[in-house]
């Protein structure tokens, strides 16, 4: 994944310059769900899409990724902290978020690998912290071709009920769970607090 991001930095970039306006009451609910001046993560952060929007609207933020490439490009959008990280082994102090963003990320992490990442999530939450995650909703997971030429990624889809089950199993209580269609996928997003 790390090699397929760093060639696609640009093309994504292009086709990702603007929080999507699906998206933005999502945004909304889970800024309500972080204290005033609080310090979210972002996980995944890209091209530091969502940061930057967060940003403008006074939220501190701390973007990881595992490109490089996609971390040197928002380095010029953003003013937060950027992290080269996996989100499963987060180098982060237990407790020290307030919300964690995870916006089309966690699809990429194998299935057998989420639950884990998603308790390294809540490890970082301080006690009422909000956690906002996306995926494509579906089934399965693969190695797909992406919109780039030689240039494959991995993908891994959930229902609904999938989802809530293993954010529960992580510690989490489900606060909402939404389906949202897309231009060419069906994205689901679920809200949440550390139970």
């Amino acid at each position: 994944m790390r090699a397929a991001y760093d060639r696609l930095v640009d093309a994504y970039a292009s086709r990702n310059d603007a929080m999507p306006d699906a998206l933005i009451p999502l945004a909304h609910r889970f800024m309500r769900g972080v204290v005033p001046n609080g310090h979210v993560l972002d996980v995944g952060c890209g091209t530091g899409r969502d940061m930057a929007w967060f940003e403008n609207r006074g939220i501190t933020v701390t973007g990881i990724d595992l490109s490089m490439a996609m971390l040197q490009f928002a380095r010029h959008r953003v003013a937060g902290n950027l992290l080269n990280m996996d989100m499963c082994l987060l180098g982060l102090r237990d407790a020290c978020f307030d919300g964690v963003w995870c916006c089309a990320s966690l699809l990429h992490v194998p299935k057998s690998m989420a639950l884990g990442a998603l308790q390294g999530f809540r490890r970082v939450l301080k006690p009422g912290g909000m956690l906002a995650v996306v995926v494509q909703e579906g089934a399965g997971e693969a190695w797909e071709d992406s919109y780039v030429d030689g240039v494959w990624r991995f993908f891994a889809r959930y229902r609904a009920d999938e989802l809530e089950r293993i954010l529960g199993r992580a510690g989490f209580g489900t606060i909402e769970t939404e389906v949202c269609p897309g231009r060419k996928r069906t994205w689901l997003s679920c809200t949440c607090t550390p139970a």
